[in-house]
């Protein structure tokens, strides 16, 4: 199993880009962290939402010099029961080298968990483990709210 394959309806993904991609470049727009989530009568249950544009880089260049950028969308992620949650350096501009999934079990022969890493490319970057994992919504760019835009 690939890592992506965790991830709850990783295929809108595959089906937008054609490949999982690496994110290469893509930005963080928005991250929401919640706990307000609870089994009955138990714990509150952690989560994160992540909103993160990205595309697929042509070779070709537009008219302005820039390569040209392919089914650029923003993916709204969900996260869920996340442990050892790091976040550094969120700012205007929260550009990503590339995101980086590792699946591993848990210790004493328990389920899978996910491993994430937004890698830092202009100071941001963020960390955590998720026993749960889901792609929300997957839009084209230029339909996102302005918000998000």
């Amino acid at each position: 199993m690939q890592a992506y394959e965790f991830i709850e309806g990783y295929e809108q993904v595959i089906d937008r880009f054609g490949r999982w991609p690496s994110f290469h470049d893509g930005e963080v727009l928005r991250i929401i962290l919640d706990r307000s989530l609870r089994l009955p009568g138990g714990p509150s249950i952690p989560s994160v939402e992540v909103y993160l544009r990205g595309w697929i880089m042509g070779p070709e260049l537009a008219d302005d010099g820039r390569y040209t950028l392919h089914n650029d969308s923003v993916i709204h992620f969900l996260f869920e029961d996340i442990s050892a949650f790091e976040l550094e350096g969120f700012n205007q501009q929260n550009v990503v080298t590339s995101l980086n999934l590792e699946l591993s079990g848990e210790p004493q022969g328990g389920a899978n968990v996910l491993h994430v890493e937004f890698e830092h490319c202009y100071q941001f970057c963020c960390a955590f483990i998720a026993r749960r994992a889901k792609v929300v919504d997957l839009r084209p760019y230029a339909e996102q709210p302005a918000s998000l835009a």
